[in-house]
């Protein structure tokens, strides 16, 4: 079993060296921008194609409006009246604001909303009103065909139809609505989108404003309830506080004649009774010590000296004549005697009187005796006095026992009334003072440009996707390509020398090809293929003749335009030359050129006609020509490397430069034959279209063949995408 050789070991074969292949994962950004910007034309126009085609299909949808109102929870009241309010506040919370945004969305407030608002309005956003759909009429056909061409509806009646209407406009209005709070806030934002600016606007302020309305309602009601209720409960505790005041004030009227006083007032007088024991029980004490110390003076010192101690007007007068007559013996001692008339005199004046002072001292004793015993009877009937005032005391308190339970309990009932009193008239005061939980901060303004669609914003947006699909759709390509579309790409994957690179040019035909050559054989198409002959003839080493065969993988790749412009551009050097076409099964080469047959090739091969008789030279051209008239596959089975290679051997000793046109490899095995009989194999590739796989085979089944290949030629290049700086052309100034 034969193995195939690959395109590397045919080059070790010629003794070449093998190139070093570069990194497969490797990606050349260069190159990459270049294939960019040689594709801004595609991107551009696909930008704008998507551009153009977003902004009409946008053009064809109707236009919807949006207005917006904003309502702001408000947890901050004006607190009018201390106290705790009836209906407390709202904590504005993120639960609490979800809440209230469901409130916006339901049923009841937008039958409220539709209450409220005029019947033109209603009429506006009814969708039974308006022209029904294609899809709606669609759907009725299907529903006509699926009834049979019955089931038409029952008649109803007004209170039904009405309510049919209401649910249809609720619907309608959830759909136009949309509610959401902004974030990190408490504002809660109102949207109404329609096809009409004026629905949108009124709808989005109704909302607003039957929101606040309800709240309102619903927390006046609230109070209403609760100081209605109030108000029930305060009659009753009024009679309850009635009862009780009454049975206190009959007890009291009992205890009171009962018990000859109240508890307060023998209360009292046991005080003051108190009072006085004590101040009797002090006075009976000094009246005992007053006594007993005079007693132990006139025991112990006598009268005379308790008549000194005990201080009484009487003493104080007979103390003072004593005094004075002391004074007037002094002076009389002076000059008299003790015997002397006044002396004596006045001892018994003193005498007298020390008797009168102890009769004082005596009644000053019985004095206190009498003062003793008055306050020992004093205090006793103190004593019994508050004895029996306490006693007294005792009963009352046995007998206000029950008042004190009755007193409670008429206090608590006054004291419940009174706090529910106060309830109540706080209650009456909020009801007017109620405020909404939520304050309209933005009312919703007439739209004055549709909010959808955006029409430049959606035609930006295709040019962009356009653009950028393009620019994906490029690298994509670029990225996955399965063509050679550069000399460097094809060198380094099969390892062969291009020789040159045909650009592509826009020609009608082969004919106009060639005329412009030989028009101007300077020009970007007619120098790569000078370089073309130059490489070929030069590849010895000498300018001497040779037979030189172009191949290619697949039909299609321009092979038999670039033989005839190799054999042109020999002609227009000097060089006799003549072209062979060995593709007797789509012969291409006599059409090309338009020249006049007789006999062909096939007939050659047929042997029905000699060598000379099948060439034919071209005036216009200025080389010879062999080929075939007309397909002719049975000549084709016929050819053989045997007689083949002799005919080209002998054209090669008439002519400077022979060229040979044969099969695409891949297509018959004519090519392989012809391949045999030629000096020079050029293998030709068409540029970001033959398959890289095709020129792997193609490569591989010459080399299978032990038939080297001089090189390659890269044809059809595209000179505004090609990445080879030497894929520019050449020009030449006068």
């Amino acid at each position: 079993m034969n193995s195939r050789i690959a395109p590397f070991e045919a080059l070790a074969q010629r003794a070449l060296p093998v190139p070093r292949m570069p990194d497969a994962d490797a990606v050349d950004v260069r190159a990459l921008l270049r294939t960019f910007w040689k594709a801004r034309v595609r991107i551009i126009g696909a930008a704008v194609a998507c551009g153009l085609l977003a902004f009409l299909l946008v053009s064809l949808i109707t236009p919807t409006y949006t207005a917006y109102s904003k309502i702001m929870l408000d947890p901050r009241k004006a607190q009018i009246i201390t106290g705790n309010q009836l209906l407390s506040d709202l904590d504005a919370s993120e639960p609490v604001v979800n809440g209230e945004l469901a409130v916006l969305r339901s049923n009841l407030l937008l039958e409220n909303v539709i209450v409220q608002t005029d019947p033109a309005f209603q009429d506006r956003i009814d969708p039974a009103l308006k022209p029904p759909s294609m899809i709606a009429r669609v759907k009725s056909g299907v529903r006509w065909v699926l009834t049979f061409g019955g089931g038409d509806a029952a008649p109803v009646d007004a209170a039904t139809a009405e309510a049919y209407r209401i649910e249809r406009l609720v619907g309608t209005m959830r759909g136009m609505l949309t509610v959401y709070n902004e974030p990190s806030s408490y504002v809660m934002v109102i949207k109404a989108q329609s096809e009409d600016p004026r629905v949108a606007q009124q709808l989005a302020n109704a909302v607003a404003t039957t929101y606040i309305a309800m709240q309102l309602d619903n927390r006046q009601n609230a109070v209403g309830q609760a100081t209605q209720w109030l108000e029930e409960r305060l009659q009753v505790l009024r009679g309850e506080v009635e009862d009780a005041e009454a049975a206190v004030a009959r007890f009291q009227a009992e205890s009171l004649i009962m018990d000859g006083g109240t508890l307060d007032n023998a209360t009292q007088q046991l005080a003051n009774l108190t009072g006085q024991l004590i101040e009797a029980r002090a006075a009976r004490v000094e009246a005992e010590a007053r006594l007993e110390q005079l007693r132990q003076v006139i025991e112990a010192e006598g009268m005379d000296v308790a008549a000194q101690i005990v201080d009484t007007l009487a003493l104080q007068g007979l103390r003072a004549q004593a005094l004075e007559l002391r004074q007037q013996d002094a002076v009389w001692a002076r000059t008299y005697d003790e015997n002397q008339e006044r002396r004596v005199e006045i001892r018994r004046e003193l005498s007298d009187i020390a008797a009168a002072m102890q009769i004082e001292v005596s009644s000053v004793l019985a004095l206190r005796n009498s003062e003793l015993e008055i306050a020992r009877i004093r205090e006793n009937s103190l004593t019994e006095t508050i004895s029996e005032l306490q006693e007294r005391i005792v009963q009352i308190s046995q007998n206000r026992l029950g008042l004190r339970q009755l007193e409670r309990e008429a206090a608590a009932a006054r004291s419940t009334y009174e706090a529910l009193l106060t309830r109540t008239t706080e209650a009456r005061t909020q009801r007017q003072l109620q405020q909404a939980d939520a304050k309209l901060v933005e009312t919703a303004s007439l739209p004055r440009r549709p909010s959808a669609p955006k029409t430049k914003m959606m035609a930006v947006l295709g040019f962009l996707v356009g653009g950028t699909f393009m620019v994906v759709w490029v690298f994509f390509n670029e990225m996955t390509a399965q063509t050679f579309r550069t000399v460097r790409e094809l060198e380094a994957e099969t390892g062969q020398p291009v020789l040159s690179a045909l650009p592509l040019s826009q020609w009608k035909d082969t004919r106009a090809a060639l005329a412009d050559m030989r028009a101007n054989p300077y020009g970007r198409y007619a120098e790569r293929v000078r370089q073309l002959r130059t490489s070929i003839l030069m590849r010895h080493g000498s300018d001497e003749a040779q037979s030189v065969m172009l191949m290619s993988s697949a039909p299609g790749e321009g092979k038999t335009t670039a033989n005839l412009a190799l054999a042109q551009m020999a002609a227009l050097a000097g060089k006799s030359t003549i072209i062979v076409d060995c593709d007797l099964r789509r012969p291409r080469v006599q059409q090309a050129l338009g020249l006049p047959m007789t006999t062909d090739f096939a007939d050659f091969i047929e042997g029905s006609a000699e060598l000379p008789n099948v060439i034919y030279s071209s005036v216009e051209h200025g080389f010879d020509v062999i080929a075939a008239r007309v397909p002719r596959p049975e000549a084709a089975d016929e050819l053989s490397a045997t007689w083949l290679r002799p005919l080209i051997s002998e054209l090669t000793r008439v002519y400077d430069f022979v060229v040979v046109d044969a099969p695409a490899m891949l297509a018959v095995s004519d090519a392989m034959i012809v391949a045999e009989t030629v000096d020079t194999r050029i293998y030709l590739v068409s540029a970001d279209a033959t398959p890289r796989a095709a020129v792997q085979d193609g490569l591989g089944r010459l080399a299978e063949m032990r038939l080297p290949v001089a090189g390659l030629v890269l044809n059809k290049v595209d000179t505004r995408k090609s990445h080879d700086p030497y894929a520019e052309g050449y020009g030449y100034e006068a």
